[in-house]
């Protein structure tokens, strides 16, 4: 058989090539008993076609807003976009005393605003925002080991307490504001990243993209629920048995997030901002830390804007403006499919990867903001569900369902922008990404060992490597038209 490149990136086969398509589906069946993992790793001719070029196919808003939707986007954008800094006489006061960045669009802005975390492209010029923020306005600030110039913005959590028996699992944020020129008087340290880290004691997320949310936001609990049903009546076939996450409070079922630990996106907006900028606001009024000396402005510093003379889109705080916003941000634009992409798919939906990458939901008949909203199918490629991903995913943190080892499916519309990919942004490559739902080489800590079920993903996995190199190849030509 020959192999060789085409000038567009995808492999091509000389014409002696045998493709044995009959075998596709008797290898994937095969594959789908459940297996012990595979050691061998995909032919390196096999090549993920990068980040695909073209404009950034999201960030706009959906079609059919109103004229004063349209003001509520583009004022949540703004807010979005804005940079926080500490006193209270600025436009937007109270960064820290703890943070990761200074504005929500710094991590989220690849391929637009609204986006998952930058990093450099074919003639761009994305680096890590974090680089910009550490220092600004004075502040002593040194740079964690796990952040790179070039490499994914990650925040991050302690599984485990000082004594490494007791749970955490919060955020310990990156920065103080010591030193910056608007908050003299605070001396505050910086947590020891690198003990926890020789103390296997750190896990890393990026950020994760918000396109298309609004439309997850309202489909309906029983949508989930019952493909929940219908996925864990297969599990003999499929090893996949997708659990909800409930919340405890009313049953509803939590859908955003990487544990899916949020219902909705003002909860999501109003948590992020205290945690992430250390903006307090009416949901999260207290202050992360509250280090004497380095807490500068009365609480909340984001609230309802009683004003008579006040816009009616800023009558709200930050966290409502910045979930509109989100809310209504499109859905990512996907390629047309060619030939290899369209046989991409077919392989995808063959070997099981669509068992947890549902291809669509569809949003409820009637709902109240607007036409785009209702009765929608959108195809999110993600099921909403949370799946146990075995001992090399595993992050020990529990969050609501969500077990140490449990992730809920990401959405994979967008993919073919996405700098990095799994959770902690720990490859840029799509085929180590597939392997990795399985394999890892236990970056950032916590390494392959632990008594976590086997990975959901499994039987896909081993199914994938069983293709042939070709359609190995038209599978990560469809991801990156996605």
């Amino acid at each position: 058989m020959s192999v060789k490149w085409g000038r567009t990136g995808r492999l091509d086969m000389g014409a002696g090539a045998v493709l044995i398509v009959a075998g596709l589906c008797t290898l994937a069946a095969m594959a789908f008993a459940l297996s012990p993992p595979q050691s061998g790793k995909p032919p390196s001719t096999v090549k993920d076609p990068g980040v695909r070029g073209g404009g950034p196919g999201a960030g706009g808003p959906v079609s059919g807003l109103s004229q004063t939707q349209t003001t509520t986007f583009n004022d949540g954008l703004a807010n979005f976009n804005a940079v926080f800094g500490v006193p209270t006489t600025t436009t937007n006061g109270g960064l820290g005393p703890v943070f990761n960045s200074n504005s929500c669009a710094s991590c989220h802005m690849q391929p637009a605003v609204g986006g998952d975390t930058p990093n450099d492209l074919p003639g761009g010029t994305l680096t890590n925002q974090l680089y910009l923020v550490y220092q600004a306005n004075g502040a002593t600030n040194s740079m964690p080991s796990f952040e790179t110039s070039n490499g994914p913005e990650v925040i991050a959590r302690f599984p485990w307490m000082s004594d490494l028996s007791t749970p955490d699992g919060s955020i310990h944020q990156l920065f103080t504001v010591t030193g910056r020129s608007d908050a003299k008087g605070c001396n505050l340290a910086q947590p020891n990243f690198s003990q926890a880290q020789s103390q296997n004691n750190l896990v890393l997320r990026r950020p994760i993209e918000t396109f298309g949310d609004g439309l997850i936001e309202i489909i309906q609990n029983n949508s989930i629920t019952s493909q929940a049903t219908s996925e864990c009546a297969n599990q003999a076939t499929t090893g996949v048995c997708g659990v909800p996450s409930i919340d405890i409070h009313d049953g509803d079922v939590n859908r955003l997030g990487w544990k899916a630990q949020w219902r909705g996106l003002i909860v999501a907006a109003a948590e992020e901002m205290n945690t992430e900028l250390g903006v307090t606001n009416e949901y999260f009024p207290n202050e992360v830390n509250q280090t004497a000396g380095c807490v500068f402005n009365g609480v909340p510093e984001s609230g309802t804007n009683f004003v008579s003379t006040i816009q009616f889109d800023q009558f709200t705080g930050d966290p409502e403006r910045m979930a509109l916003f989100m809310s209504f941000l499109a859905p990512p634009t996907p390629a047309t499919f060619n030939q290899y992409a369209q046989q991409g798919q077919t392989d995808f939906n063959t070997i099981g990867c669509n068992n947890c990458h549902l291809q669509y939901y569809t949003t409820p008949a009637l709902a109240s903001m607007g036409s785009f909203f209702q009765n929608k199918k959108i195809n999110l490629y993600s099921d909403l569900l949370l799946h146990h991903m075995g001992n090399c995913l595993a992050d020990n943190i529990v969050q609501g369902t969500a077990q140490g080892d449990m992730w809920r499916t990401p959405p994979l519309w967008g993919a073919g922008k996405r700098a990095f990919f799994m959770h902690d942004g720990r490859t840029s490559d799509l085929l180590v990404a597939i392997e990795d739902h399985v394999w890892s080489n236990g970056v950032n800590g916590t390494g392959c060992t632990g008594s976590y079920p086997t990975s959901e993903a499994l039987n896909s996995v081993n199914a994938f490597n069983a293709l042939s190199q070709r359609d190995q190849q038209d599978v990560l030509d469809f991801l990156r038209d996605l």
